[in-house]
């Protein structure tokens, strides 16, 4: 019995349907990170909130700055680039100060690494989880907040933090007594609005993603 050889209609045949095959995996790997930037950040604001949920940061020692310890999800730009590059952490400053060291941030639960970087958001310390590089891992160029006005005041601060009732704040870095009014209180959605590098709908327009954080609350949520 004689083997059956592929004809040169079939070969070109088995070439077209690898290369739709392979043009449809590129497209699902490129909408799959901005699908990974989404979870990463929206895990990431639920994670602060969770924590402040199980935390409460009345201080014992009755110290008035005490609400600059409410657990908080801050956005940042990094330095020693060229272009500007984003990360994020999570954390409390337990010691008060404005900013939150790495031993006060929250822990990757994927990883067991803190969710902290510092520097030009190129390069981690061992201890340091990756997910925390907005640019260089899912292709984050710019983030902008709106929205997202507090009771009494205004702040540009680029965090939103949260109580022990879950209710989300900003501006609390700020704090040099203590707010028996809580005035930094959020009234209205806040809504951080992420743009990527890439293009996947082919419109001319990067893409683009918001995550809203609601009033009240602290629900937080995406929407594309």
């Amino acid at each position: 019995m004689k083997n059956r050889a592929f004809t040169m209609v079939e070969l070109v045949f088995v070439i077209v349907i690898l290369g739709i095959l392979a043009s449809l995996a590129m497209e699902s790997t490129g909408g799959n990170l901005k699908q990974e930037a989404e979870d990463e950040i929206l895990s990431a604001v639920r994670l602060a909130r969770r924590m402040a949920l199980t935390d409460n940061k009345h201080r014992p020692d009755n110290r008035i700055e005490w609400q600059k310890a409410y657990w908080r999800f801050e956005y940042r730009s990094c330095t020693g680039s060229n272009r500007t590059k984003w990360s994020y952490r999570v954390g409390s400053s337990r010691d008060l100060m404005l900013n939150i060291d790495k031993d006060e941030s929250a822990i990757d639960p994927v990883n067991g690494k803190y969710l902290y970087t510092s520097g030009d958001c190129l390069s981690l310390q061992p201890d340091e989880s990756k997910s925390v590089l907005l640019t260089k891992r899912f292709g984050i160029r710019d983030i902008k907040m709106s929205g997202c006005k507090i009771i009494d005041g205004t702040t540009t601060s680029q965090h939103i933090a949260f109580d022990f009732l879950g209710r989300p704040h900003r501006g609390v870095a700020g704090y040099t007594s203590e707010d028996k009014l809580f005035t930094r209180l959020i009234k209205e959605d806040c809504n951080i609005t992420f743009t990527m590098s890439t293009d996947e709908d082919e419109d001319g327009i990067d893409d683009t993603f918001s995550l809203i954080v609601e009033p009240e609350t602290g629900y937080s949520y995406i929407v594309d």
